[in-house]
């Protein structure tokens, strides 16, 4: 800004500022004097400039500030500031300079810009997450109900026998059948998100809520090893193993608790669930030779197996604990609907505030329908 442009606003903002002053008060008229004495100051200084410029004009000099005078322009300021005296300085104008650099300066990359030449990836990492696989191994129910009776076969008393012609035959008699209720639970928790965090950050929104899903997904997880280890009437071998077994002994155990699932309940054993730290044990047996059991007998990388039975490996269970069962047909996952999610700006004074609260939550129970159709093999201390 020149100085005939700094008087125009100078003269405007006093002329505005005489409209709305209250006469009354001391410290306004003060302020309007104070405008007056630099209006008058800046007239002067205006006055004197141009009387220089022509009595330098008259005697054949070059002013300082005629745009015709080129001088060699040594820092970047100098070169902006010589770029604005070739504008139209009458008119409202945008002015850049060119690129420019001192000669004996070394260009390095200025260490405050480095955020600029940084490349943003809106991909979230995500942390290492506990595959959430037991529920799979369970069959699946619904019901409307927030509990869940069912009966559990009694004990058979006798049994069937080859009898020889004109004998009396054996009989055999069903104990009662035993009522057992389990009720549903609820896994549930929220967030709470700024209108602003959804709409300006949406990726991390999303990685967010995705996230939210997932912790609700491992607590559920974790209840159903809990119940199913807390189930009464499942099989268990306390000394099943010490710190001293190696690999094949627990492969031996795991083939025998088989073995004893399908004694015990009639049916098959479809999955083995042990901690990675065992799964690893079974991994680096070695025979005679040294070489590794291998090939088909732990199936492959994607689908581990055991004896021909699926293994899930996750770190749900201890690396003192072993389940074997057969999932399917002896227990099932009750649930009440689905997981629930829900999201509102009415909950206390989110609406004031320009928060929207994310719930999710679902209601869901064990059922162990056969409970001798699993075995817990757990470590000796």
């Amino acid at each position: 800004m020149n100085k005939k442009e700094k008087l125009a606003s100078l003269m405007k903002e006093a002329k505005d500022f005489a409209e709305k002053m209250d006469t009354a008060k001391a410290e306004d008229v003060q302020k309007l004097a104070e405008y007056k004495s630099n209006i008058e100051a800046l007239q002067a200084e205006i006055k004197a400039d141009e009387e220089k410029a022509g009595l330098l004009k008259m005697i054949g000099s070059k002013s300082a500030d005629d745009p015709t005078e080129k001088k060699a322009a040594r820092t970047l300021g100098d070169h902006f500031v010589e770029a604005v005296k070739s504008a139209n300085v009458d008119k409202r104008f945008d002015v850049s300079a060119s690129d420019f650099k001192a000669a004996s300066d070394t260009q390095l990359s200025p260490a405050g810009a480095a955020e600029f030449a940084t490349t943003f990836d809106r991909n979230v990492v995500t942390a290492a997450r506990t595959p959430l696989v037991i529920r799979d191994l369970f069959g699946a129910e619904t019901i409307s109900g927030s509990a869940l009776t069912y009966l559990v076969e009694g004990a058979i008393q006798g049994a069937p026998a080859v009898t020889a012609e004109g004998a009396k035959k054996p009989q055999v008699h069903f104990g009662e059948p035993t009522k057992k209720t389990v009720s549903l639970d609820k896994v549930a928790c929220f967030i709470k998100e700024s209108d602003e965090y959804i709409s300006d950050y949406p990726f991390l929104a999303s990685a967010v809520n995705g996230r939210l899903l997932y912790e609700l997904g491992l607590v559920e997880q974790n209840k159903l090893v809990t119940d199913l280890v807390g189930t009464s009437g499942i099989q268990t071998d306390a000394t099943s193993w010490t710190a001293a077994s190696l690999g094949e002994d627990i492969a031996d155990m795991i083939l025998q608790a088989a073995m004893d699932v399908q004694t015990g309940s009639g049916f098959a054993a479809d999955g083995v669930v042990l901690n990675p730290a065992v799964w690893y044990m079974l991994r680096v047996c070695k025979n005679a030779s040294k070489d590794y059991y291998g090939g088909g007998f732990f199936g492959s990388q994607n689908i581990p197996n055991l004896w021909g039975i699926p293994v899930c490996v996750t770190p749900a269970v201890t690396a003192s604990q072993i389940i074997v069962g057969a999932f399917k047909t002896c227990g099932s996952v009750v649930q009440k609907g689905g997981v629930s999610v829900q999201a509102v700006n009415t909950n206390e004074d989110d609406f004031v505030r320009n928060l929207m609260t994310i719930r999710a939550e679902e209601r869901l129970a064990l059922a162990v329908r056969r409970p001798a159709g699993f075995k817990l093999l757990t470590k000796a201390s």
